[in-house]
């Protein structure tokens, strides 16, 4: 039998791992870049997969040079904690063994490494040796990540920490506290046990980060923290299936977030035609608007797209747009003092029925015949002139969804007023939020025959219907609220001006959510025309073998469209594969909800407005959000992208979604909760699960990679924290 001796960790490289295993020559490594490692020996692995009885006397006498223990007696496999792949926890420790018992805990460990569970994993008995360490008594132990493993951004550390032995975080029993480091400065994500200060945390963030230096790549870092506070490094191996490493970085001035507008309806990377032509036409049409109803003038871009990924701009809103804005703003203000009122919280419901009027009486009519119309001739029409009947239609969108935006930023600001009220006067006597006020109000909306998953043209509208699953009594809903209504009525009575004002807020913003809904119903209803267009246009270009197949139309831009219709046939030179797997890859990021640099004014109003309606951020939550409709459920994840995936929710169970839209509304009647990455109170999401008294949170950034299909959490509506149950 050829066996090596036993051998000191401290003289092992990685050099060393085809015979001790990558673990080992990962600690003995570790040891010379100078970390501090609790100090052992190993077994190095046998040729033949046999272990012989003296062997594991060797392995005892070395661990004698250790000290009385108490010692780890770990695994280490040749296979395992490489580049390529990481076998973390696939095989088994044993802790705080005595010196008398290592022979015994060496033979489990070995017998780890059977034909059982490794095998599985192309390592057998004779790909295994064994670490004997001194055992460290922590009293804190955790993970350090180098690198964001959801974002897959390199310049943020993230620290996983539990009180004790890091098994229940490992192994996955519990999640642990949770701490980002961007700079030099820790940040506590999640706080559930206390386990370690934001001092601590740091140490440990910056350990991991030399060492990853010193290895040249992001990695995997195990530590414990023992009882006199010295920091002990337990192990460090590559991290793998971390996301592409990208910037986020802003290509203009200022800051964009998908949290706004036409950003609250793209929950994916935008296809060149529908960036270059639809959102560009409406943010066009939508910015005019806003500069003759109220003189404000929005600085260019009004988006900009990274990696793929639409971030809409919220620099109209900072301190140098105000001051060129002022002077219209103030001419609108003398002329027609009403519609001014409807930017602030406070003079909002002076605005809204002129702003209502409006919009029912011209700009809805103009838009529904503007779409019969077009429907009429989008089948006969030349090919040459279908591009003017889309122009047309997105234009009008881009008017309609400037209404949207003004009707729907009044229900934003009324809400906020409800939320204020409430918290003020009704929260102390009653408990709860004003969310319940807002649901199973009765919802209608024109709509279409055919309903969108997303404002793309890529994606193909779908029919509409119900979905099976359970009935929801709405009649629950509605008496929910009602009970809630009379409640607040008789803790206001003896104030009679204070009950009167209350009334008038309540009908005000209960007024204003069904319209939110009819509006976001109606604006697609030229989707489907529009589309069919563009459908028409890509059919020529195949028969002209321009493309190759029909929705190779989409990942053209405009211009390149435009120029395919006027040429004679000839191949165009796009590499339109090139784009889609571009695409497909981009839909795997985990985009940021805000880029640039806001300035301190407009950062702090963002982040104020989560607050303002009523969210309370839990120590133990996973991801966090707005809150968006009452109540609390408890159930199993379901992560659903698109339409493809609408089939396997099943009763019961949380919608996790980048957003919804009109076609994912029969998905709110098996959803126990709702939660999704983008969106506000005034969000599709947030109404629909108040129709249905359903809990939902919204906004939370990064929902659907932190949260995995069959997670079992509990969602807090009124709260806007998703916990782990």
């Amino acid at each position: 039998m050829s066996l090596a001796g036993v051998r000191s960790l401290r003289d092992l490289r990685l050099a060393d791992a085809f015979q001790v295993g990558g673990k080992a020559a990962g600690l003995g490594q570790l040891f010379a870049d100078g970390a501090n490692v609790p100090d052992g020996v190993v077994l190095p692995a046998a040729t033949n997969g046999e272990v012989l009885t003296e062997q594991l006397a060797l392995l005892s006498d070395g661990a004698a040079q250790l000290g009385d223990g108490p010692f780890a007696v770990r695994s280490s496999g040749l296979a395992e904690d490489g580049y390529e792949r990481s076998m973390a926890g696939m095989f088994e420790s044993v802790l705080n063994v005595s010196p008398a018992d290592i022979p015994d805990a060496a033979k489990h460990v070995l017998a780890s490494a059977g034909a059982g569970r490794a095998a599985a994993h192309g390592a057998g008995g004779a790909g295994m040796a064994v670490i004997v360490q001194r055992m460290v008594s922590p009293a804190a132990a955790g993970v350090a990540l180098t690198a964001d493993p959801v974002t897959g951004d390199r310049e943020t550390c993230v620290v996983s920490a539990v009180r004790g032995l890091g098994e229940r975080l490992v192994s996955g029993a519990a999640l642990g506290d949770e701490w980002e480091m961007r700079g030099d400065r820790a940040v506590a994500r999640r706080a559930s046990e206390a386990a370690i200060s934001a001092r601590q945390a740091t140490t440990v963030a910056l350990e991991a980060r030399r060492i990853a230096a010193a290895r040249g790549a992001p990695q995997d870092v195990e530590w414990a923290i023992d009882q006199g506070g010295t920091l002990w490094i337990l192990q460090a191996r590559p991290m793998t299936g971390l996301p592409p490493a990208v910037k986020w970085d802003a290509p203009a001035p200022g800051a964009f977030s998908r949290q706004l507008r036409l950003g609250e309806w793209i929950g994916e990377p935008v296809t060149p035609l529908f960036e270059s032509w639809l959102l560009t036409a409406m943010e066009e049409r939508m910015h005019e608007l806003f500069r003759e109803e109220i003189g404000q003038i929005a600085p260019r871009p009004y988006h900009v797209i990274v990696n793929g990924w639409y971030f809409y701009s919220i620099n109209f809103v900072s301190g140098r747009a105000l001051l060129k804005s002022l002077p219209g703003i103030v001419s609108h203000l003398v002329r027609n003092p009403r519609t001014i009122a409807g930017v602030l919280p406070a003079t909002v419901r002076h605005s809204f029925p002129v702003t209502e009027r409006i919009w029912r009486d011209e700009v809805q009519p103009r838009y529904r015949e503007a779409v019969v119309r077009a429907a009429a001739q989008v089948e006969s029409a030349p090919l040459a002139t279908l591009p003017d009947v889309v122009d047309e239609l997105a234009t009008l969108a881009g008017e309609y969804f400037g209404w949207i935006a003004a009707l729907g930023g009044a229900a934003y600001k009324m809400e906020m007023n409800l939320a204020a009220f409430y918290r003020r006067h009704l929260a102390r006597s009653l408990g709860g939020s004003h969310l319940t006020l807002l649901a199973g109000l009765p919802l209608s909306g024109a709509g279409s025959e055919q309903a969108i998953a997303s404002l793309d043209w890529w994606q193909p509208p779908m029919a509409t219907g119900t979905a099976s699953g359970q009935d929801r009594d709405h009649q629950q809903v509605i008496r929910a609220r009602e009970d809630a209504e009379r409640a607040a009525e008789r803790v206001l009575a003896s104030r009679p001006r204070r009950l009167a004002t209350f009334r008038r807020i309540l009908a005000d913003a209960q007024h204003l959510v069904p319209i939110r809904e009819e509006q976001v119903a109606e604006l697609t209803i030229a989707w489907p025309v529009m589309r069919r267009a563009i459908v028409r246009v890509g059919e020529a270009l195949v028969e002209r073998k321009a493309i190759r197949q029909v929705d190779d139309v989409f990942f053209l831009t405009r211009d390149e469209l435009l120029s395919a219709i006027g040429s004679d046939g000839v191949a165009m030179a796009i590499d339109v594969q090139s784009r889609r797997s571009l695409r497909e890859r981009q839909s795997r990021l985990v985009p940021p909800l805000m880029i640039g640099r806001p300035n301190p004014m407009l950062r702090r109003m963002w982040e104020s407005y989560p607050r303002m309606l009523g969210a309370v951020r839990s120590p133990t939550a996973i991801v966090s959000g707005s809150p968006a409709s009452a109540g609390r459920a408890t159930g199993p994840v379901r992560v659903i992208r698109g339409p493809a995936e609408f089939e396997e929710l099943r009763d019961g169970e949380i919608l996790v979604a980048p957003l919804t839209a009109p076609a994912w509304t029969p998905l709110f009647q098996r959803a126990a909760g709702v939660v999704t990455d983008v969106g506000s109170p005034a969000a599709h999401a947030s109404i629909i699960a108040r129709e249905f008294g359903i809990p939902a949170v919204v906004g939370c950034g990064d929902a659907t990679a932190r949260l995995r299909t069959g997670m079992r959490v509990t969602v807090d509506g009124g709260l806007g924290n998703v916990e782990p149950a």
